[in-house]
């Protein structure tokens, strides 16, 4: 369906992004080609069939690799208009990155990554691979991911016609950061004092306490008084006449 009809699908772009391997049968004749390239061919005709799909087993891959010490991030995101699963999302994500330890300061460095992004109103599921790029081998930082951000706001462009374009752009954005703002020093600053929409505010001897992970979102309180002096205003009380609304006695 994602390929044929172009439908929204999630899984595909989860499949995308950790590099799924597709194999094909036509007639008497087997391919096995990458998800990325199965997107983007033409439609399969009906002596076409998908016979199976492979996903590489990551946890292994990374036990048997060199021998610096790297983790694996993966995570998916979804928005959708109504939550779990119940609607078409406005964007889908799947990020994949191998991060290490920098040996001359305390950052991480991106060693690999694979960012998959679909449902945001184009045919298929697509990888931001010049995100992909600009990130592998570079020390996280507030300017770097910064930067990361701004080229995939570029990148993740809905078709014309397609609804809250600038919302869905937004969403991969946010994702991004999500993704990767906790391996962030949440002391530093970007390049025009803003992160993530708010002013960073702090001299180089300040630091935010968000507990024992740094993050570089801040958080906020209100406080409401009540008084009684419109009561009952305010208060959960019944709608009159809903019982005979509810039991069909009451038309419109």
């Amino acid at each position: 369906m994602a390929q044929r009809n172009h439908f929204p699908t999630d899984i595909a772009t989860v499949l995308l992004a950790v590099g799924s391997l597709l194999n094909l049968m036509n007639g008497l004749k087997s391919e096995e080609i990458t998800m990325e390239e199965f997107l983007r061919r033409p439609k399969l005709d009906l002596k076409s069939m998908l016979v199976s799909v492979k996903i590489p087993d990551w946890d292994r891959i990374m036990s048997i690799s060199s021998g610096t010490k790297m983790k694996l991030l993966f995570e998916t995101y979804r928005a959708a208009s109504r939550p779990l699963g119940n609607a078409l999302p406005y964007l889908n994500a799947a990020l994949m990155a191998k991060i290490s330890c920098c040996a001359s300061s305390n950052g991480m460095v991106v060693s690999d990554c694979r960012f998959a992004f679909g449902a945001y109103g184009t045919e298929h599921a697509i990888r931001a691979s010049k995100v992909e790029e600009f990130l592998t081998g570079k020390v996280l930082s507030v300017d770097v991911l910064y930067e990361a951000v701004k080229l995939l706001r570029s990148i993740v462009v809905p078709d014309d016609d397609t609804s809250y374009p600038a919302y869905r752009s937004s969403l991969a954005a946010g994702f991004l950061f999500e993704f990767f703002s906790h391996l962030v020093e949440g002391n530093a600053e970007s390049p025009n004092g803003y992160v993530n929409g708010y002013s960073t505010l702090m001299s180089p001897t300040r630091h935010l306490d968000h507990g024992k992970v740094s993050t570089l979102l801040t958080s906020g309180k209100q406080e409401v008084e009540l008084n009684k002096q419109y009561h009952p205003v305010g208060e959960p009380i019944a709608k009159s006449g809903v019982v005979i609304q509810a039991f069909g006695e009451a038309m419109d």
